[in-house]
């Protein structure tokens, strides 16, 4: 039993970009040339073209975790313009096939854009918390906050007028162990330098299971003890 068990360990960073870029403290990867740090210290997608757009960096926390941060789309979102930030992820590719769960600002048709939360297992992609319509539909400004107990029970905080609302609550332990956060943009050539993040504060404990026990012939194994 003792090999199969998750090893447990603290896990945090915070970034406000305050030090003027993200190469340091932490670093963060992706499609750097496509982001800048503006006047304001925070992280701006500065694009030209239609395209879709990611940085992440190294965060391992997922149990009994607390994800907070900004976003900020100078636009009203549709199908083709919103934000992802993806609070876990197993690939630092956060364009790609992977195992994470992230949080969706906007990408919806009309007016009821929202925040949600989903759990991405592959190229499937799983709504868990279906946030309160129209809280992102123009021009969102907001604080996001995610919560994670020890055995998966997931909380969706939303701050529009300095004190958060409740978005929803849902219990998922599908995923137990993380390697990255990421921010998404997905947007048309009008939108291409509209989105912005700061604040970004993450705390909690990393699980990373520990690999069973090779047994060979002959070996002494010691299943109960009285």
């Amino acid at each position: 039993i003792l090999f199969n068990l998750p090893s447990v360990s603290f896990a945090q960073f915070t970034d406000d970009f305050s030090d003027g870029d993200f190469t340091n403290n932490p670093n963060w990867t992706g499609d750097t040339a496509r982001f800048e740090i503006d006047t304001l210290s925070q992280l701006h997608l500065n694009d030209t073209i239609s395209n879709t757009s990611y940085l992440t960096t190294e965060s391992k926390a997922i149990i009994n975790g607390v994800w907070e941060f900004d976003v900020q789309l100078e636009f009203s979102p549709s199908t083709s313009n919103y934000a992802k930030v993806y609070i876990v992820s197993d690939n630092s590719d956060i364009t790609s096939n992977l195992k994470g769960i992230y949080v969706k600002i906007g990408g919806e048709s009309g007016a009821i854009d929202d925040v949600s939360l989903y759990i991405q297992d592959g190229n499937t992609n799983t709504k868990i918390i279906d946030g309160i319509d129209g809280i992102a539909a123009i021009n969102p400004d907001l604080k996001i906050k995610v919560t994670r107990d020890s055995i998966g029970n997931w909380e969706l905080f939303v701050d529009t007028s300095n004190q958060y609302m409740l978005q929803g609550l849902a219990f998922d332990n599908s995923i137990t162990t993380s390697n990255y956060f990421g921010v998404y943009c997905k947007y048309t050539s009008t939108r291409a330098d509209k989105f912005w993040f700061d604040n970004i504060n993450v705390n909690g404990d990393s699980a990373t299971e520990t690999a069973p026990q090779e047994i060979k012939a002959n070996d002494i194994i010691i299943n109960e003890i009285y």
